[in-house]
């Protein structure tokens, strides 16, 4: 059936715009995206390797589709712009939606769980971006192919409802990470930029929001054009606020170091800019009053040579004094443009030349820290098997810090071998991604408020690290800043390096000379050990000398006064050598005398109590050979025990007598029995009693000298008294060696019986 109707069309009436709603279009549809651009390309610009800031461009332009009704619907008169701009328009609400949701889950700091499972979050974008693509298929479907609208449209308007649902739950979830993240961050500069945020995208989102709410709840739709103009035009006004609130995180409060940037290139523009206006401006007065002069009829020839000559100089002294105004604007205002290299040179030449620590420390620091006005530094020095502080400025107090030498910030020095960036807010850097950096470490790095680590290394040995806080200007360290301090680093490891030998050496020759001054006091102590006054006893002439190989030894000598006129001698050979050989020799000298003072005759008992008592004052690898023999001058006879000793030789008529006589060495066993000997000395004799380090004396080639040289050496100053054959057999054995190195003690007696 057929129903034909006419249907009378007239135009609608037109009415003006109000002021406020021409206020709103210019607010919303011109000022909030100039904004939104600016602010997105310009930190996008500035900061094009960081994720947070692309996330931030992408935000912005997706505020820009909320112009869209203050600029028109309607273009279809757009030509071949129509589908693209169709596309734009419908892809920047999706795209502010998603982009919404990421800078929720990465700002200020990564979410752990979406670390842990980064596929988590396609569970909600698939969605979003499906919902989307439907939404441009229907909008370019009714505009161009009514085909292609008749299929998406089931989909678009079964899905409705579903697609509305999970566009406000994400918008709801980004409000949703910034609390949970304020709530949680441990940083105070975190923790504010956050509830900043969270302030003004609330009061910002917070009117459309319960609009829309409303309107689905009532109607189905989510259409705000339901409510009085009054209403939902102040709402939308109010979206405002989310970008200025963005604007004013990011440049005011540093979110992304942005302010920064900007603020240090316009001083330096200004600055620089200024100078070159004020040179301009007092060259053209010097130059146009010369002129003057010179043009001036009244003032005669040598008069306006010397306008001209102070004009000359005038202009010289006026670039000079723009120079050094540069110079100081570029040290004050933009770090970079000022003489690194000649700071850095400067510096190399100094550490070069400085060997002690402190002042060496101290230098590097007051000079990196007054080059790049840094107001906070330290630096740590190996101690252990840990890093402290040995130098800091800028600190209220000294900083009780330290880092062990096993952490996680060492280890992480050792493999960059590079200044280090540290970052305590940024949930993504080494400092709070790597598992061995302990909280311990976390707070002293805040504590120090460290921004970049400097390491002082010489290959692999990391010597220590400096420690540097943030600059006056709160810039970032840019490039050049750290290309200047690894080279500082570098001359300074090999500094400190250097420093280091020179105070190991100083303590080694102090060390050595300590020892040598305490050798030089044993020897002294052991030169009264051995006998100063030599009794005289008829019928002897005898002579004792001992030459210790390391300043004091193990060898001894001993003439003893005895009752009954009798006397006593003495010779030993303590094993070893230096401090512990002379400390055993003092026990043996101390236990012999102490032996003796009772007038016992009775040598093999004597013998056998010195064992005992050299046995329990020594250790069980430490003892001695001994033989001690007693002179009755009446009768001439010689009674003797030999305790392992090298037998004493006795010269008579051309023969060798060996007295070896006697039992074990002593010391060795805790009892030990001996036997006591005895001869009758007869006019002519000699007596020569000696140590091994006489008889095995070697040369170069390590052959010894020998008991037969020995004997041929007595035999050849037969004739000399006893202290002059002394020394001829000490000269006969020094010229078998010819300067070779004493490996032994030396120690040599000589008995003539008259």
């Amino acid at each position: 059936m057929t129903i034909d109707a006419s249907v009378r069309l007239e135009a609608a009436p037109a009415s003006a715009p109000t002021w406020g709603a021409r206020a709103l279009t210019v607010v919303i549809g011109l000022a909030m995206p100039l904004l939104c651009l600016l602010v997105g390309f310009s930190v996008a610009a500035l900061k094009p390797r960081d994720l947070q800031a692309w996330l931030l461009l992408g935000l912005m332009l997706g505020f820009t589709h909320f112009s869209r009704g203050f600029i028109g619907r309607d273009i279809s008169s757009w030509g071949t712009l129509r589908v693209p701009a169709l596309v734009l328009a419908n892809g920047l609400f999706t795209g502010w939606v998603v982009f919404l949701f990421l800078f929720g889950l990465y700002f200020p700091e990564q979410f752990a769980f979406e670390r842990r499972r980064r596929w988590l979050k396609w569970v909600v974008l698939g969605p979003l971006f499906a919902f989307g693509a439907a939404d441009i298929l229907l909008d370019v479907g009714r505009s161009e192919d009514f085909r292609l609208a008749q299929l998406v449209y089931p989909f678009q308007r079964g899905t409705a409802g579903l697609a509305l649902a999970l566009r406000m739950t994400t918008i709801g979830a980004f409000f949703a990470s910034l609390a949970t993240k304020a709530g949680k961050a441990s940083a105070s500069d975190a923790k504010r930029r956050l509830i900043l945020l969270y302030a003004g995208a609330s009061l910002s989102m917070t009117p459309s929001f319960a609009l829309v709410i409303a309107s689905v709840v009532t109607t189905g739709h989510a259409d705000l054009s339901r409510f009085p103009p009054w209403i939902y035009l102040p709402a939308l006004a109010a979206i405002l606020l989310f970008p200025l609130t963005m604007a004013y995180v990011v440049v005011v409060h540093r979110a992304l170091d942005v302010r920064v940037v900007v603020r240090q290139g316009v001083q330096y523009a200004f600055a620089r800019g200024g100078l070159r206006v004020l040179q301009l401006l007092t060259t053209f007065a010097v130059v146009f009053a010369a002129a003057w002069l010179v043009v001036d009829p009244a003032t005669n020839r040598p008069q306006k040579m010397k306008v001209i000559g102070w004009a000359v100089l005038v202009a010289i002294l006026v670039q000079r004094f723009a120079v050094r105004l540069a110079g100081w604007i570029d040290r004050r205002f933009f770090r970079e443009a000022y003489d690194a290299e000649q700071i850095l040179s400067e510096l190399a030449e100094e550490v070069r030349t400085m060997v002690e620590t402190g002042p060496l420390l101290r230098r590097v620091t007051e000079r990196i820290s007054a080059s790049l006005h840094v107001p906070r530094a330290a630096v740590l020095v190996k101690d252990g098997s840990g890093y402290r502080p040995a130098f800091a400025r800028g600190y209220s107090a000294p900083p009780d810090t330290a880092f062990a030498e096993t952490g996680g910030t060492v280890r992480r020095l050792k493999e960059e071998g590079a200044p280090l960036r540290v970052y305590l807010d940024d949930a993504e850097s080494w400092v709070r991604r790597r598992a061995e950096v302990s909280d311990g470490e976390r707070d002293a790095l805040a504590t120090l408020q460290t921004q970049l680590l400097l390491p002082f290394a010489v290959r692999d040995d990391l010597l220590g690290f400096m420690s540097l806080g943030p600059k006056q200007s709160e810039a970032p360290y840019s490039g050049l800043d750290l290309r200047m301090l690894r080279s500082v680093a570098t001359h300074t490891g090999l500094a400190l390096q250097n420093s280091r030998l020179t105070e190991a050496i100083a303590r080694e020759v102090a060390q050595r000379e300590r020892h040598r001054r305490e050798l030089e006091i044993a020897r002294e102590v052991q030169e009264q050990l051995f006998p100063q006054n030599f009794p005289e006893v008829p019928g002897l002439a005898y002579a004792g000398h001992c030459r210790p190989a390391l300043g004091v030894g193990g060898d001894y000598y001993d003439f003893l006064a005895l009752a009954d006129g009798r006397f006593g001698l003495a010779i030993g050979d303590v094993a070893g050598k230096g401090i512990p050989a002379a400390l055993l020799m003092a026990s043996l000298q101390a236990s012999l005398r102490g032996q003796t003072l009772n007038g016992s005759q009775d040598l093999a008992a004597i013998m056998g109590n010195v064992n005992r008592l050299i046995y329990d004052a020594s250790l069980a690898n430490r003892y001695a050979t001994f033989f001690y023999a007693q002179y009755e001058p009446v009768s001439r006879e010689l009674v003797y025990v030999n305790a392992g000793h090298n037998a004493p030789m006795l010269f008579r008529d051309g023969d060798v007598l060996r007295l070896d006589r006697g039992g074990a060495v002593v010391g060795m066993l805790p009892v030990s029995p001996y036997e006591q000997a005895s001869i009758v000395l007869r006019p002519g004799d000699l007596l020569v009693g000696y140590t091994d380090g006489i008889s095995e004396a070697m040369d170069s080639a390590d052959e010894e000298w020998g008991e037969e040289r020995l004997m041929d050496a007595v035999r050849q100053g037969a004739d000399l008294p006893a202290e002059p054959l002394m020394r001829h057999v000490f000269a006969a054995a020094d010229a078998f060696v010819a300067g070779a190195k004493q490996h032994d003690d030396m120690t040599l007696v000589i008995v003539r019986v008259s």
